[in-house]
């Protein structure tokens, strides 16, 4: 493929998710199965409202959506030189026009940062966090200060995720696999051994689901959320860390934290995780003061 042709496709498939959010906002609810197809950059409406949804613009419930009201994060406890939000929730084409006037007028800084694929990063700044509220108000918005740190306050601990408590999976499954702590990645397993195992996390797709279970005892084990129940296993190694001087989360690809915290963690900069392909790591932007402290805290990540 040439290089133009390259380049105006990734323009094109970043035009359709921008149009795709602000249909989206107008629409307000629904399923994944309604999202035109003509808007699906990638064919995939789950992976498109994965990323809204952690990108704050869309909650997921189940097998719906529903859009999230427009608000300014604001980036930061207001300690910083210069006070920053972004624009989270429903995206319109007038809403934004709201927000530049409430800009100009109050002598704040407004500029996209573009996402490949995925909706442009609005990124308003400001000289304090009472410009930023004046401004949300101006534009009919809501405004939300230290949107990452207030997040993650609201989230237990990964080693305190809620679980629910199960009799240990019996009878036909399709398949069977393991979470390797060494690893970093599902193995294949049988029932049996994960039937007879004192600990681990583990994987069982049936006929009709697929249950994930965390064994934390011979006879003790809980339906979990999969993201949740990777770091568990994974809790202590080495490969978990924040790097402070860098304000960067370094991750394992495999240990993808469950969508609040990555939410929060997003929320640190407004824009989705790199994905290093060298290293096979995500990494998290932004992550500083005490949203990086309490973050380690919830994931139990050293601090380096």
């Amino acid at each position: 493929m040439a290089l133009g042709d390259a380049r105006s496709q990734a323009l094109e498939a970043h035009a359709m998710t921008e149009r795709l959010l602000e249909w989206l906002s107008y629409r307000g609810n629904g399923r994944p199965s309604d999202l035109p197809s003509e808007l699906l950059s990638d064919g995939s409406a789950g992976h498109v409202l994965a990323d809204l949804s952690i990108l704050g613009h869309l909650e997921r419930e189940e097998d719906r959506w529903r859009i999230a009201p427009p608000v300014l994060a604001v980036l930061g406890d207001g300690s910083e030189e210069a006070a920053a939000a972004i624009l989270c929730g429903a995206r319109t084409r007038g809403l934004v026009a709201r927000l530049k006037t409430a800009c100009e007028s109050r002598g704040a800084d407004l500029k996209t940062i573009v996402q490949p694929g995925r909706p442009d990063c609005i990124l308003v700044t400001a000289a304090t966090t009472l410009d930023l509220c004046s401004i949300a108000s101006d534009a009919s918005l809501n405004w939300q200060r230290d949107a990452a740190f207030t997040l993650l306050a609201s989230l237990p601990r990964i080693s305190e995720w809620p679980r629910e408590p199960i009799p240990m999976v019996a009878g036909r499954t399709q398949s069977v696999r393991r979470f390797s702590r060494s690893r970093l990645r599902w193995i294949d397993t049988t029932l049996d051994e994960a039937q007879a195992a004192a600990q681990g996390l583990f994987e069982i797709k049936r006929d009709w689901d697929t249950v994930i279970v965390l064994k934390e005892g011979a006879n003790s084990q809980s339906r979990i959320e999969k993201a949740a129940g990777r770091l568990i296993v994974a809790a202590k190694t080495k490969k978990l860390h924040i790097d402070l001087n860098s304000s960067s989360l370094f991750l394992p690809a495999s240990l993808r934290p469950p969508t609040l915290v990555t939410r929060a963690l997003v929320l640190c900069s407004g824009r989705l995780p790199e994905f290093v392909q060298n290293t096979r790591q995500i990494v998290f932007r932004g992550v500083a003061g005490r949203a990086a402290r309490l973050a380690a805290a919830i994931l139990g990540l050293r601090l380096a």
